[in-house]
């Protein structure tokens, strides 16, 4: 029999608020920053949820290993969300692991090209590649495996990526590399769930859009800085790589940027427009380092300035979800967030520990 919302909802979410407030009472983190070696931060994890990540230690003491372990979890943490859904939000939460599957796929083609194109035998990293089903039929090892770009195209014939690789040559990766290809990936993924949101009922899709258009407006921001500005990209290559959705390509002051020469663009004149104030923590140089810091140095930090202000405000649509009506799939979204939060900061410090480096400096790198 089909749930009615309040109390299919009004069961998940009172689960995942459980666990949510399971994971504000955990010290997992802290334990972790506080263990000397890396063999006592696996420790920590071996009474924990992260077991399986300990394990992944014991057998191979691999890093990357432990890694895997972790992306292992969090493709079953989604599935098993979507068990207590049905229907559309259902569909919707199984559709959040196609983010997954194209950063696997991006990663299993960077190995082929490094091996194939680059002539640098890279095929045996593929032991860190998620090789299970995610969404679509991949043969992962024949992709990886494939002497030319026709294997490639072959491996991917039966899924959704296969128009998007036959756009591409072997000869037009050699002299171009990945990036045009891997951003069209990308692209196709923002497609693929923003049709997804427009399927769920009007108060899931404006929760759901809410979301995905912070992380757009991120992915634009830094297409205009990092290859508008920093790597003067011709117009119309520009133009179409940005995602089109949000309040930063919406916005005219972007397409005025876009038409300018190279030279006369500045990204800082739009971002202040857009987000008043941000430009100023931007563009600040610390003044220990003024002087000494390279242009590719100030690019990196201004680009990690920009994803730690929208990381802020994802962080704040995330809290007024948990404020809000407990009967929208916006509980689940933000059980979504808060874990990857937590994923990106043990796996953070497990590499710390791995490579031999201080506390303070492994906090420092977290804030």
């Amino acid at each position: 029999m089909r749930q009615d919302p309040t109390s299919l909802y009004g069961f998940i979410n009172a689960k995942l608020r459980a666990r949510i407030g399971l994971m504000r009472e955990s010290h997992i983190v802290e334990d972790l920053l506080k263990a000397k070696t890396v063999v006592e931060a696996v420790a920590v994890l071996r009474d924990s949820a992260y077991a399986t990540v300990a394990t992944a230690y014991d057998r191979t003491g691999d890093i990357q290993q432990m890694e895997l372990a972790l992306l292992y979890n969090e493709v079953e943490m989604y599935q098993e969300v979507s068990k207590f859904l049905e229907g559309k939000p259902a569909e919707f939460v199984l559709r959040l692991l196609g983010k997954i599957e194209v950063e696997n796929l991006k990663n299993s083609i960077r190995l082929w090209y490094s091996s194939i194109v680059r002539r640098r035998p890279m095929r045996f990293r593929s032991e860190y590649l998620f090789k299970q089903k995610l969404l679509n039929d991949i043969d992962w090892t024949a992709l990886i495996n494939a002497t030319n770009w026709d294997g490639v195209c072959k491996a991917l014939s039966n899924t959704p990526y296969s128009d998007v690789v036959k756009e591409f040559t072997e000869q037009q990766l050699d002299d171009s590399g990945l990036f045009i290809l891997e951003n069209k990936l990308d692209r196709q993924w923002y497609e693929q769930m923003m049709a997804s949101t427009a399927k769920l009922s009007n108060q899931d899709r404006l929760v759901a859009q809410s979301v995905f258009v912070v992380d757009i407006d991120l992915k634009n921001l830094l297409m205009m800085v990092r290859y508008g500005w920093y790597y003067k990209m011709d117009k119309d290559v520009l133009s179409s790589l940005l995602l089109p959705w949000g309040k930063v390509y919406k916005d005219k002051s972007i397409r005025e940027f876009i038409q300018k020469s190279p030279q006369e663009r500045d990204p800082f004149a739009v971002i202040e427009q857009l987000y008043p104030g941000l430009t100023q923590s931007i563009q600040q140089i610390p003044e220990e380092k003024k002087g000494s810091v390279h242009q590719d140095e100030t690019i990196t930090l201004q680009n990690l300035r920009i994803e730690a202000y929208l990381h802020e405000r994802r962080k704040a649509l995330y809290k007024r979800m948990l404020a809000s009506d407990p009967f929208t799939i916006g509980v689940s979204l933000a059980y979504f967030f808060l874990y990857n939060e937590e994923d990106v900061m043990i796996k953070a410090i497990l590499n710390g520990k791995y490579y031999g480096y201080e506390e303070d400096y492994i906090r420092g790198v977290l804030a």
